[in-house]
C-alpha cells in the first residue's frame, strides 16, 4: 500500500464499514466479516490517516488494505504495529510524507530478535491464508519538513528515506521505536524484491541517519 501523508487528508470523518475495492476483480478479494488464526483485520494505512471525508475513509476499509495481524499484542492498544503507526504519525510534516506499507511472508528475525516463520491460518472463512511474518513501513520526506518543494525537485541532501521493519510477533507489544528496526530502502528492496520510490531519482535509498528521525 503506497500512500501520501499530509494534513489535507485529516478531518473528523467516522470509521467506515469494510468493503471490496471497486477497481480490483471481486472474485480474488477477501470478503468476510470473520477473522481467525488469533488475528484481526490489520490496516496497512490506518483509519486515522484518512478522515477528511467519508469517501476518503472508505478507501482504507477496502479489503485490499487489510492483512491478518495478531490481535493480542500486535494490532491492539500498545501493540507492536500500533506503536509503530503512532510513532510514524509524529513524523508527518508540512511537506508531504510518502509511505509504502507492506508485508513479508518468508522466515524473518528483526532487530529485536523477534522471529516469525511462514504458516497457513484460518482467516475469513478460509483455511489456506498465508500469515505475514513481517510488516514494514518505508518512508520518504524532506529533512526540513517545510520546504514547500516536491520531493521530485529536491537534491539527495534535502531528502531522507528509510524503512521501519517489525516481525509479526506479539512479543513486540509496548516496544518503543528505536534504530534497531531501521533498514535502508536498498536493503528492503533486496529482501522483498520490490522497488520503492522509483520516480524520485535523488532518493538516498542506500543510506539513512537515525538522528534525522529523532532516534
Amino acid at each position: 500500500m503506497a500512500a501520501p501523508r499530509h494534513a489535507c487528508y485529516e478531518g473528523d470523518a467516522d470509521r467506515s464499514a469494510y468493503s471490496k475495492d471497486p477497481i480490483i476483480p471481486s472474485g480474488i478479494q477477501y470478503n468476510s466479516k470473520s477473522t481467525g488464526g488469533c488475528c484481526n483485520k490489520g490496516h496497512m494505512l490506518g483509519s486515522a490517516e484518512r478522515t477528511r471525508s467519508a469517501a476518503i475513509n472508505k478507501q482504507v476499509f477496502y479489503y485490499t488494505n487489510i492483512a491478518p495481524q495478531y490481535s493480542s499484542g500486535y494490532n491492539t492498544g500498545g501493540g507492536g504495529w500500533n506503536t509503530l503507526e503512532d510513532w510514524i504519525d509524529g513524523k508527518v510534516c508540512r511537506d508531504t510524507t510518502y509511505l509504502v506499507i507492506g508485508t513479508y511472508f518468508e522466515s524473518y528475525t528483526d532487530g529485536y530478535g523477534m522471529s516469525a516463520s511462514p504458516k497457513k491460518i484460518e482467516f475469513g472463512g478460509r483455511s489456506d491464508v498465508s500469515c505475514p511474518t513481517m510488516f514494514y513501513i518505508a518512508a520518504l520526506r524532506t529533512k526540513r519538513g517545510d520546504t514547500g518543494k516536491s520531493v521530485l525537485n529536491c537534491s539527495a541532501d534535502e531528502l531522507m528515506c528509510v524503512a521501519f521493519v517489525r516481525s509479526h510477533n506479539n512479543g513486540l507489544k509496548g516496544q518503543k521505536v528505536t534504530s534497531r528496526e531501521m533498514m535502508s530502502i536498498s536493503d528492503l528492496e533486496k529482501l522483498t524484491g520490490h522497488a520503492f520510490f522509483t520516480n524520485v531519482s535523488n532518493a538516498p535509498k542506500n543510506t539513512y541517519n537515525p538522528s534525522d528521525w529523532g532516534l
